[in-house]
């Protein structure tokens, strides 16, 4: 059974004893617990379920002071007992505990009104006029209302019945997304090492598995696993679950850690959010209020900023907001949050990761509202196009796709094949990137934009070097995906990529008069000097020129056709390389293989020129080098 049962209500309502009436299990288990009869920390049980199956049961602490840890076990609550005293009827803790669970996105509750030996049938009945009161507007507001008395048994079973017939329709899916277990309790057994408990949230776990400890990041392998005390090999997101862990100290581990995965990048220190400020609060929330945000078993400090110049949010109002953590969490979109004020007395609100790993929004940005509003909705092809949106960069990595909209990487890798708003770079099989189709197509016109403005500036040069091309981009994009967007655009004959250089399909380089009389001029320097040119830094003493100039100048003669670029510093005539590689050709169909000695011989230049020219042999593939010898390469 993957579902998770959870108390809640006010101190001395009844909750454990319910607990242990339903149960059989004492979850009160410290001396002071028993000692004081109340609770302080989380307690654990099951329900043995007819179909030999078992459904965890987490017991919360009622007390004001012990919030912190009812916050920490109400993370995950398939199905909510709210506890009310027939004595007492509702109270304070009654109220925030349930705007706590509600906050925390529970759908599925049944009210329980306890002690009923102690009061008359009309007292009964007002603490159910008083749970509709409270329950009215909510979505718990048409659920069941049960009286039991765990003294006298009256009641419990059909309360175990109510919560079986419920359990059947709310059981979680096994295995969503990858591992997830927010850490409630660590502690050492004796013999085995360090355990530690929660309620796996997502994915499945199992005996061997590598896992971390985040924030942190710290290593570990699961050594052995327990589901309410039964040894298992897997252990499914739903369950509450222990972990043997082997590789860590007890200090490497306590509650408000999360372990994951290995290799899960789940951490932030900034995340974007729809927020609900509720009547707890009694006054508005500023923007750039310090609060107290919960988030898994984990309790961190923050800022919350209210997003599209909203100023502050009253009570029973919701809006967009980006909270700022003074300390790593974990965290993953749809994920439910508490926010208490700063110094944890009262509860303000709360609710929903939208983009867990958010950058600090600029005005430039505009209305952030329509974006969120679609990471809201219901189709993950509709949120994963908003998620594209809000990015700063090109598009989303898969990982990044599947951590926002709550899938597997290859489950976004399709949706971005299929969507007409998506494109996925540089293929569906290939997958690095997921983008907006309306953002890749502009920074491809950005490219094309920028090349065209590059020619008109330097008309007498091949193209632009790609590594200023791409520096100059709208968004970052890695080198080997940006010669793969850089080809695309070639395949398509809008760009040709030469080299380091990219240039317009349509390109041709042209030069003013005086460069047209200045090329001509090298070029007859070069051609009389037949196989032993001038380098360039020669040319820039007998023209008087700068380097920069005699590499355009040479640049344009060699896309001309006019003269061959052998070596980064030497260009010769095109019919003087010609005539050597047809006087080299024709020794090595004689003699088989040369010597770069013999081959300075057979062109009657020193190794200056020889070794370059060799050199440029090779790479033309003309011939292939063996030790100290080349051979005509073979066909």
């Amino acid at each position: 059974m993957n579902a998770i049962v959870g108390t809640a209500g006010h101190i001395d309502h009844g909750k454990s004893r319910l607990v242990q009436a339903l149960t059989g299990i004492a979850t009160d288990r410290l001396p002071e617990e028993q000692r004081r009869g109340i609770s302080i920390e989380l307690g654990f049980a099951w329900l043995d379920l007819p179909d030999g199956g078992r459904a965890g049961i987490v017991d919360v602490p009622g007390h004001e002071r012990f919030v912190r840890q009812m916050l920490a076990g109400a993370q995950g609550f398939d199905l909510l007992l709210m506890i009310v005293a027939a004595d007492d009827g509702v109270m304070p803790q009654t109220e925030e505990h349930f705007e706590i669970c509600h906050l925390l996105g529970v759908r599925h509750a049944i009210f329980v009104i306890t002690k009923t030996d102690l009061v008359a049938a009309d007292r009964v009945a007002e603490v159910e006029e008083e749970i509709a009161i409270l329950a009215a507007g909510t979505e718990f507001e048409h659920s069941p209302i049960l009286a039991v008395s765990a003294a006298s048994g009256e009641g419990i079973a059909d309360l175990r019945g109510r919560v079986v017939k419920t359990l059947a329709d709310v059981e979680r899916p096994a295995g969503s997304g990858r591992f997830r277990m927010p850490v409630d309790r660590a502690f050492v057994v004796r013999g085995h090492g360090v355990v530690a408990t929660g309620t796996a949230c997502g994915g499945t776990v199992e005996v061997g598995d590598e896992v971390e400890i985040l924030p942190g990041g710290r290593g570990a392998r699961v050594r052995e696993i327990q589901v309410h005390e039964v040894s298992v090999e897997r252990a499914f997101a739903g369950q509450r679950v222990a972990l043997n862990i082997a590789g860590l100290e007890r200090e490497d581990v306590r509650r408000g850690d999360t372990i994951v995965a290995a290799g899960l990048n789940a951490t932030t220190e900034r995340f974007d959010a729809a927020v609900e400020i509720r009547p707890c609060a009694q006054r508005a929330v500023k923007s750039h209020a310090r609060v107290r945000v919960h988030l898994g078993t984990r309790d961190v400090a923050a800022r919350l900023v209210w997003l599209d110049e909203v100023a502050a949010v009253e009570p029973k109002s919701r809006a967009y907001a980006q909270l700022v953590l003074r300390e790593e969490a974990v965290a993953l979109a749809g994920d439910r949050f508490v926010l208490r004020d700063e110094t944890s007395a009262y509860t303000l609100g709360g609710g929903v990761v939208l983009l867990a790993r958010a950058h600090r929004h600029k005005r430039s940005e505009g209305k952030l509202s329509e974006r969120f509003e679609a990471l809201e909705k219901e189709g993950p092809e509709h949120r994963l196009a908003a998620l594209a949106g809000l990015v700063t960069s090109l598009g989303l990595t898969p990982e990044e796709a599947a951590r926002g909209i709550g899938v597997t990487a290859d489950e976004a890798v399709n949706l971005g094949s299929e969507s007409g708003e998506l494109v996925v770079l540089p293929s569906p099989t290939e997958a690095s990137i997921i983008a907006l189709a309306s953002r890749y197509e502009a920074y491809r016109e950005d490219l094309l934009d920028r090349t065209r403005a590059f020619h008109e500036e330097n008309p007498s040069l091949v193209g632009i070097e790609l590594e200023r091309l791409r520096a100059g981009a709208p968004f970052e994009l890695d080198q080997r995906l940006f010669r793969e967007v850089v080809d695309a655009l070639g395949a398509e004959g809008r760009l040709t990529r030469r080299g380091n250089t990219a240039s317009l399909a349509h390109h041709r380089i042209s030069m003013s008069d005086a460069d047209e009389s200045l090329a001509a001029k090298v070029r007859t320097v070069i051609r009389d000097a037949g196989a032993t040119p001038p380098n360039f830094k020669q040319l820039e003493t007998e023209f008087q020129i700068p380097a920069k100039r005699v590499s355009e100048i040479v640049t344009v003669l060699v896309e001309r056709g006019e003269v061959v670029k052998v070596a980064p510093d030497l260009a010769y005539e095109g019919v003087i390389v010609a005539d050597i590689e047809s006087r080299l050709r024709g020794y090595l169909q004689r003699e088989e293989q040369i010597t770069a000695a013999g081959f300075r011989d057979l062109i009657s230049a020193s190794r200056k020129y020889s070794i370059p020219l060799l050199d440029y042999f090779d790479r033309s593939g003309v011939t292939v080098r063996s030790g100290d010898y080349r051979r005509l390469r073979s066909n």
